[in-house]
This record gives structure tokens, C-alpha cells and sequence, in this order.
């Protein structure tokens, strides 16, 4: 490959933002990527910067995969609770919208286990 900018010059790598062949006079060194010297240097580290919180997310992600499903069935049983031992009688609404909250945590946790148990990941 050549340089982009220099066509008689080899390319040593390419500019992780943009993906052009750049030579030495070209390229800026980040640690963590090449990039087009003065031009994609903030681009790169945006890159890489995205990179690693996102590695961050998904190392935090199966430590917290029944949180979502539990807080669900809490609020659902608080609606089904309130909707069937109501001091005004049973409130058919609050008892139904209880009953689908539950089905739907059930529902998550099925779906979180299967996404991360299965996958051999450890909580």
C-alpha cells in the first residue's frame, strides 16, 4: 500500500479514523492507534475513548442482569397488591397492569439468562 498523501512513499499503517495508507510523515502515533497527523488525532481518541467505556459497560452487564428483571416483578406486585387488597374494593386495572408487569419480568429473565449465563459469563 502507498501513502495516500505521498504516492512514491510506502505506507507503514493506516489512520484509524479515516483508514488511509499513511507514511511516517504522515501518521501520528497515539499509543492506541494511527492517525492522520493534524487532522484525525481528536477523531481517534474519541474512538478509543468510546472503546474502552463501552468494554467497561460490557464487563458490568452480567453482574447486573437480574436488577432490571426484579425491579419489575417488585412493581408489579405492588399493582397486583393494590389491585386486589384495595381498602375501595379490587381495582381490576391496577390488579391486570400488576399481573403483565410480573409476566414481563419473567419474560427479562429468561431473556438476561439466556444473553449471559449461556454465554459462560459470571455474575
Amino acid at each position: 500500500m502507498r501513502c495516500f498523501n505521498h504516492q512514491d512513499k510506502d505506507a507503514v499503517g493506516s489512520c484509524k479514523h479515516c483508514g488511509k495508507g499513511l507514511c511516517p510523515a504522515c501518521l501520528t502515533d497515539l499509543g492506541h492507534g494511527l492517525a492522520c497527523r493534524d487532522s484525525h488525532e481528536q477523531a481517534v481518541e474519541s474512538i478509543h475513548t468510546l472503546i474502552a467505556r463501552n468494554s467497561q459497560v460490557q464487563r458490568m452487564a452480567p453482574k447486573t442482569w437480574y436488577v432490571v428483571p426484579a425491579f419489575t416483578a417488585f412493581m408489579g406486585l405492588v399493582f397486583a397488591g393494590y389491585g386486589m387488597f384495595s381498602p375501595r374494593g379490587p381495582v381490576t386495572f391496577a390488579a391486570v397492569l400488576g399481573l403483565g408487569f410480573i409476566a414481563y419480568s419473567a419474560l427479562l429473565f429468561v431473556v438476561n439468562y439466556r444473553a449471559f449465563r449461556a454465554n459462560g459469563a459470571q455474575a
